[in-house]
């Protein structure tokens, strides 16, 4: 009767074992679930900033004083006569 006790014990706990630290275990399906989470945020992050920048560009083939708002402040540019003034602090 104690060698059956001893052995459901041992089976029990390999049991447990597997249930909790094996690869399809409880704990892994935790972490899986985390990374899943993180994932989801930094897709919606992402999806938000696709937004931003199509209609940034719908804005840039729209409109061509955004064109020039863009040259100007991006890369520098001025128009023919304009003079530019670098204040240097």
């Amino acid at each position: 009767m104690k060698s059956l006790l001893v052995g459901l014990v041992v089976v029990v706990t390999m049991l447990q074992y597997h249930l909790w630290f094996a690869d399809n275990g409880i704990l892994n399906a935790r972490h899986l679930k985390q990374d899943i989470a993180e994932q989801q945020i930094r897709t919606q992050r992402l999806a938000r900033d696709n937004e931003i920048l199509a209609d940034e560009i719908n804005c840039l083939r729209k409109s061509s004083v955004a064109i020039e708002n863009r040259a100007r402040s991006d890369l520098g540019m001025v128009k023919k006569g304009e003079i530019f003034y670098q204040i240097i602090h």
